[in-house]
């Protein structure tokens, strides 16, 4: 598998709408390899705070996922681990400037 490389500093530097959607599918790529229980070689780059933040929302972006699937959509703890993400969003959107490309 192809390694990905998430350069936060570019997508800082560069706001335009096409660079986000590049951004989104790296994600998206990441994302459906954790759910395979893949190994894709990633490299996050950018500020400690940024990638911390970028991390995090990350695994909160999967454990939404994983408790939509296994719970539905109108559970508490599906609710739960929603607010959990979207603080995350939050709080990676405020630290890197970038926004998030899921909502």
């Amino acid at each position: 598998m192809d390694p990905v490389e998430i350069n936060l500093n570019e997508y800082i530097l560069n706001e335009r709408r096409g660079i986000y959607s590049t951004l989104g599918r790296k994600i998206k790529r990441v994302l459906a390899a954790m759910f395979r229980g893949v190994h894709v070689p990633t490299t996050v780059k950018g500020s400690k705070q940024d990638v911390q933040a970028f991390i995090d929302t990350l695994l909160k972006e999967k454990k939404y996922m994983v408790a939509y699937l296994n719970y539905g959509l109108d559970d508490p703890r599906t609710y739960g681990s929603r607010a959990r993400l979207d603080a995350a969003v939050r709080s990676f959107e405020r630290t890197s400037g970038i926004t998030w490309p899921f909502k």
